[in-house]
């Protein structure tokens, strides 16, 4: 594996190859049930809370993904009303569901939940709320790391537990991969969530090439013609997705 100058980069590389190898089989699950949701029409739903947000959000209405992505956003979760408020908003049981409910999740869809620690009831409750409606479920969870901690929902499951597949970050319980005079430092988890994420997207989007089916895709709104295409793509799901 190439050495990089800076440690940070040494530790994306030994992850990234660490996902490559170990979460093939489920990256490949994922793209299938992913390109099945696009081939019937369906929507992909994402979710996550707090820093989590950031993997939900990344595909959204951005150059190079697909049109068909619903991000599911509450402010209240996701820190712009204050860290203190969306943490404990999170650890609320029965609260997210009241977001989904607002969202047009039906049967065939597909939802992806992200949550580093997989403890808290925001997502255990979404994948739940989602399974309830027909909608098949993944996590992005560091679940290795977390295998022995202790789930704050009543019913006991962990995120990996609660969703019909779950996808392992590899990342530590901290998230961190750096130490400096006894403190833990530079995150992962965003990086390794997006990296996944990205991975099971563009599979998907092999499966639905190999089979002549026309991807739904945003093009760069910044070059010169794409901001009719563009536009076209959203008219065809601005009845499913609520923030386009």
């Amino acid at each position: 594996m190439k050495q990089f100058t800076h440690p940070y980069f040494n530790a994306i590389a030994s992850l990234l190859t660490e996902l490559d190898g170990a979460e093939a089989p489920y990256i490949e699950t994922a793209s299938q049930w992913t390109a099945q949701t696009l081939c019937q029409g369906n929507i992909i739903h994402t979710f996550g809370c707090g820093h989590s947000l950031s993997p939900a959000l990344e595909p959204f209405h951005r150059s190079g993904c697909f049109a068909a992505v619903n991000v599911i956003l509450a402010p209240e979760l996701q820190f712009m009303h204050g860290a203190a408020t969306g943490t404990r908003l999170e650890r609320q049981e029965g609260y997210s569901p009241r977001i989904l409910a607002q969202h047009n999740l039906q049967k065939g869809d597909i939802l992806f939940v992200f949550s580093n620690s997989g403890r808290n009831p925001a997502g255990i409750d979404a994948v739940l709320y989602a399974k309830e409606k027909g909608v098949k479920t993944v996590s992005v969870s560091a679940k290795h790391a977390h295998q022995k901690s202790r789930s704050r929902h009543s019913g006991g499951l962990m995120l990996f537990d609660a969703a019909d597949l779950a996808l392992d970050n590899h990342c530590a319980a901290n998230e961190t991969c750096l130490e400096l005079d006894g403190l833990q430092l530079a995150p992962l988890s965003t990086v390794a969530a997006c990296a996944v994420f990205h991975a099971v997207l563009f599979r998907a989007a092999q499966i639905l090439a190999e089979q002549g089916v026309n991807l739904p895709v945003y093009q760069s709104s910044n070059l010169p013609g794409n901001d009719e295409t563009n536009e076209r793509l959203s008219q065809l799901y601005k009845n499913r997705i609520k923030h386009l």
